[in-house]
């Protein structure tokens, strides 16, 4: 090709025949010469053809550029000018020329490659029988190839009219349509017979070798799982344990399992409790981690690790944060404030909560009562909490100052009590009571009586302090004999009704007056011959009454009784101390 291409250019260089088409189209094509020396020359040698605009395009795809094509136009144009013109007279007849055959193509009508690569495409143009060289083609459709060429590539014909296109496969397997043109032509000049079916056909894989068998996986066994570390941690509620679990997963023979499954979860808490992560592997020496963060109630942890089909725990603890407040209990409920309505002592908890309102260590527990509402009836710590006892004393106000764990909290307290105006229930009650006797027996039979006596009551409120009372006594006496050595046992009966006045009604400890009236028997045991007395007493005395609870209250009495006997007066004086209890019915 290239010594050919030699020969016709040393020939045009050196002859002045003007250029035909095809031979113009090759120079530029080829860039055997430069585009200036192109002009040159045809300035020099003009050319064999009028360029029409198809043929100016053509020039303009093989590379001409302006100065060649100015260079056509003015050789033609000096050509026109010194040609000689025809006589006027009718010219003489030519004879007519035959028309140039057209031309045709030859394609391959059916083509493949694989995606991917490159493939040439190679026509043949004839003019007849004899091929033309020198003619620009288009390979129309190759741009279409997902992945191809950008653009539709060209390509001009050498001297056996063959024409060569470098195309690429793409990326996409599919069936495209190619056909071959002349750039400007606009319809394929070659119909159907320049066209191609172009099919991109996926890459062959060679055939894959088949995996080798997985070697048998460890079975975990549950005996040789555990956790190794972290059991048992304790916790502030809310917050990271200070160490990791750590489970150990093993075999039956004991050899550690790396790459096996765990999935980790979590139970108490207050449901709040989490475990990171929640599914992992073990590594190279079967060892799963899991970092636990502890909810917002105080207690236990349960954390459980599920490896194949069984699963192993964990029991950690989360334990209260330090004291936020101080609060008051009243049975099971928490109070800011305390209404009393009853004369009954009331017992109180106190306790140290945390952030969350765990119950929490209660430290350097103390508590005073302002206002003379109340009293305090005793205050201590028992099993982390403070309990109080409280006594109400009149209706009014009191505030209840509370100190532990650093912290302080006041409480209010209103007193509301009964009143005590309505006639109240009846009550009974019983005394035992020690007695002492004095004058007038001095110096009679007997010179001193000394004993001890039990009496069964009924009792009832009228209004406000003032009570009526009934009852029974029978006691035993023992008395010295004034004339003879020795002493004498003498029985003591009566029966008594009363009145009593408490100075401080309601309160839970009130003085008490009491004035009363009975019948009674003395009797010694030598069947009276030492002392024999029956007929009527009167009494009067002081005392206390205090109340234990709403229906008990206990008594403590001192008074003196009056015995006298008829014809004879005052005969005896017994001065009985008791004490004793009765309850509201």
């Amino acid at each position: 090709m290239k010594p050919v291409l030699a020969l016709v250019l040393l020939g045009v260089l050196q002859g002045t025949q003007p250029l035909r088409k095809a031979e113009l189209i090759r120079l530029l094509a080829t860039g055997a010469m430069t585009k200036p020396a192109i002009a040159s020359l045809v300035r020099r040698n003009c050319v064999t053809f009028r360029p029409t605009a198809r043929d100016r395009a053509e020039l303009r795809t093989a590379g001409a550029d302006a100065g060649v094509l100015a260079a056509i136009d003015q050789c033609l144009e000096s050509r026109q000018a010194l040609a000689p013109r025809p006589h006027p007279r009718a010219p003489s007849p030519q004879p007519p020329t035959a028309p140039a055959p057209p031309l045709h193509v030859i394609v391959t009508r059916e083509l493949s490659a694989p995606i991917g690569s490159e493939t040439e495409v190679r026509v043949q143009l004839f003019r007849g029988a004899v091929p033309e060289r020198g003619v620009l083609l288009i390979l129309r459709g190759a741009s279409a190839i997902p992945g191809g060429v950008t653009q539709d590539p060209t390509a001009i014909t050498d001297e056996r009219g063959i024409a060569s296109f470098r195309i690429l496969a793409g990326t996409t397997p599919g069936a495209y349509r190619l056909s071959v043109a002349e750039p400007n032509a606009g319809a394929a000049p070659f119909g159907d017979t320049g066209e191609i079916a172009f099919v991109t056909t996926p890459i062959s894989q060679p055939a894959a070798r088949p995996a080798p068998p997985p070697p048998p996986k460890p079975i975990p066994a549950e005996q040789r799982t555990q956790f190794i570390r972290g059991e048992s941690l304790h916790g502030t509620v809310g917050g990271s344990l200070g160490a990791p679990l750590v489970l150990e997963v093993r075999d039956e023979t004991g050899t550690p399992i790396a790459h096996e499954a765990v999935a980790f979860t979590a139970t108490g808490g207050g449901g709040g409790t989490t475990v990171r992560p929640a599914t992992t592997q073990t590594d190279v020496a079967g060892i799963a981690e899991a970092q636990v963060t502890l909810g917002q109630r105080a207690g236990p942890v349960v954390v459980t690790a599920r490896v194949g089909s069984f699963t192993r725990t964990a029991t950690l603890y989360a334990d209260p944060g330090p004291a936020r407040a101080l609060v008051v209990m009243r049975g099971d409920t928490p109070v800011t404030g305390l209404d009393l309505r009853a004369r009954d002592t009331l017992v109180v908890r106190v306790v140290a909560r945390d952030a969350f309102g765990n119950a929490t260590a209660l430290e350097n527990f103390a508590v005073t009562a302002t206002g003379r509402a109340l009293a305090l009836g005793g205050a201590a710590r028992v099993d982390s909490a403070g309990v109080v006892m409280l006594v109400p004393r009149r209706s009014g106000m009191a505030t209840l100052e509370l100190l532990g764990s650093g912290l302080q909290a006041r409480v209010p307290v209103t007193v509301a009590l009964p009143s005590v105006t309505a006639v109240g229930p009846w009550a009974i009650g019983a005394r035992s009571a020690w007695l002492g006797l004095n004058t007038p027996w001095l110096g009679s039979a007997l010179t001193s009586v000394s004993g001890a006596d039990f009496a069964l009551f009924g009792r009832r409120t009228l209004i406000a302090g003032l009570s009526v009372a009934a009852g029974g006594v029978a006691g035993s006496l023992n008395g010295d004999r004034a004339t003879t050595a020795g002493s004498v046992s003498v029985l003591l009966l009566e029966g008594y009704g009363g009145a009593e006045w408490s100075l401080v009604p309601g309160a839970v400890v009130s003085p008490v007056l009491s004035v009363g009236a009975g019948v009674y028997r003395l009797k010694s045991g030598d069947d009276g011959q030492t002392v024999y007395h029956t007929s009527e007493f009167w009494s009067g005395g002081v005392g206390a009454d205090v109340v234990v609870s709403t229906t008990v209250t206990a008594e403590l009495r001192v008074e003196r009784h009056w015995m006298r006997d008829a014809g004879q007066g005052h005969v005896a004086t017994l001065w009985p101390v008791a004490a004793g209890v009765r309850v509201a019915l």
